[in-house]
């Protein structure tokens, strides 16, 4: 497996985004702050796109189906999303 390389985001410019879409029954989870990206792909496995600069990851995107309830307790339960 390749060791996978970070792009730290200046302070202000950090994001974590979380989207609950209901039609479609799935949470769609978007940051770019390199500890939480390193415990979701732990977590959540692999994400489902990865914004590169260059050759340095920016940031990632994961999707939770509603029915992979394992899934969202872990990232409720485990990540550190809101940084308590």
């Amino acid at each position: 497996m390749n060791k996978k390389r970070y792009k730290e985001p200046l302070k202000e410019e950090t994001e974590t985004t979380i989207n609950v879409i209901y039609d479609m029954e799935k949470l769609c989870i978007y940051t770019n702050k390199v500890s939480l990206q390193k415990q979701l792909n732990k977590l959540l496995g692999e994400p489902i796109k990865e914004y590169k600069n260059k050759r340095s990851i920016s940031g990632s995107m994961w999707e939770i189906h509603f029915c992979e309830k394992n899934k969202i307790s872990k990232l409720i339960l485990k990540a550190n999303i809101f940084e308590l």
